[in-house]
């Protein structure tokens, strides 16, 4: 029979302080390791160099103003929200899109949100106002701005997956009934639906990443 003097709790307490002491946490490398080596910004529409890029830096590197604009644009749908994913399907949705198609995509659903947020009347009633506000000032040219104090209200407080779901089904009830605007609410159906398709595409993109680092 072996016998020791070494107190196992001793023991598991040096291990563990060993361990906290010399081993670094993956997250805060890979986070620290981020920080420590900003890429820099480009003249890319790409997500990753458009989000988190400042005002200043777009002026200065994009010196073509509709190219300017663009960016500007771009930038404000990373703003949509902190999901990453949806923040990226909706970049890809307006990138997709021709300029002033792509631009009024993006005002309409930061109009949709706001009045989702501020609201008190039922989401079908605020659906609707705004599908009038679309037919009745549907033109917007592409230097109209999106107030911050708008933005700041959008980002507040819901879930934005959530309300591109809530408003996705609103659209598709409302679509069905017969009235002036049912055309209309066909389109924004649509429209959530390409925003819901481009946010699964992503995620599954992004978890074959992750499979395929586990595998490595």
């Amino acid at each position: 029979m072996l016998t020791s003097n070494i107190n196992p709790y001793v023991l598991n307490h040096l291990i563990n302080s060993d361990l906290n002491i010399n081993k670094t946490p993956f997250k805060d490398k890979i986070l620290s390791q981020l920080k420590d080596s900003p890429k820099e910004k480009t003249t890319d529409f790409t997500y990753e160099n458009i989000k988190g890029i400042s005002l200043e830096q777009i002026d200065e590197l994009f010196i073509d103003e509709e190219q300017n604009q663009i960016a500007k644009n771009l930038r404000l749908t990373t703003l949509f929200t902190t999901d990453d994913i949806l923040g990226h399907a909706m970049f890809n949705t307006v990138l997709g899109q021709p300029f002033d198609v792509g631009y009024s995509y993006m005002f309409d659903r930061y109009e949709d949100k706001h009045s989702f947020l501020s609201g008190e009347d039922s989401l079908v009633n605020l659906l609707h106002e705004s599908i009038i506000n679309k037919k009745d000032y549907g033109n917007k040219g592409v230097n109209d701005i999106i107030s911050p104090h708008k933005i700041n209200e959008i980002l507040a407080t819901v879930k934005s997956f959530s309300f591109v779901d809530a408003l996705s089904n609103t659209t598709k009830d409302q679509r069905d009934k017969e009235n002036n605007y049912s055309f209309l609410y066909n389109d924004y159906h649509l429209l959530y639906e390409e925003l819901k398709y481009q946010y699964e595409d992503i995620k599954e993109e992004n978890q074959a990443y992750l499979n395929a680092f586990l595998k490595s």
